[in-house]
């Protein structure tokens, strides 16, 4: 029982990982690297969640939360600030890809008072995700 408990924590781990490498790539990325961040991105997010960015657009809410649900409290956390850094970097370089970035930040906000939620603990960084995914949707 104690190995099958290191496996998952191993595993949790390894994924929070993958995560933090994305959300480093994203953040470091300049005009020319960034849509190829976003590809990579999608790709390790399809792998290891079985999820895109341009599926999380078009999925409906209801079905969107119970996927969200399923996630590691440590990963949801993640995958927030990798989406919360993808549509910064599309709106900074004025990228377009094949997924609405504005429809993005509405999952994305969803997603985040689900965290909220969820979490037993406030997120200073959570709220300011989210004030300015607000502000910057009524632009």
């Amino acid at each position: 029982m104690e190995q099958e408990n290191d496996y998952i924590k191993r595993e949790i781990q390894k994924l929070t990982m993958v995560l933090m490498k994305l959300i480093d790539k994203t953040t470091s990325a300049n005009a020319i690297s960034f849509e190829a961040v976003v590809f990579e991105t999608n790709k390790e997010l399809e792998e290891f969640f079985g999820l895109t960015l341009n599926e999380i657009v078009k999925t409906e809410n209801s079905e969107l939360m119970v996927r969200v649900e399923s996630l590691h409290e440590e990963h949801l956390e993640k995958i927030i600030e990798l989406i919360y850094q993808t549509i910064q970097k599309s709106e900074e370089f004025r990228v377009e890809f094949d997924f609405e970035i504005r429809e993005l930040s509405n999952k994305l906000l969803l997603m985040i008072d689900f965290a909220n939620d969820k979490s037993k603990l406030f997120s200073v960084e959570r709220m300011n995700m989210k004030s300015q995914l607000i502000k910057n949707s009524n632009k």
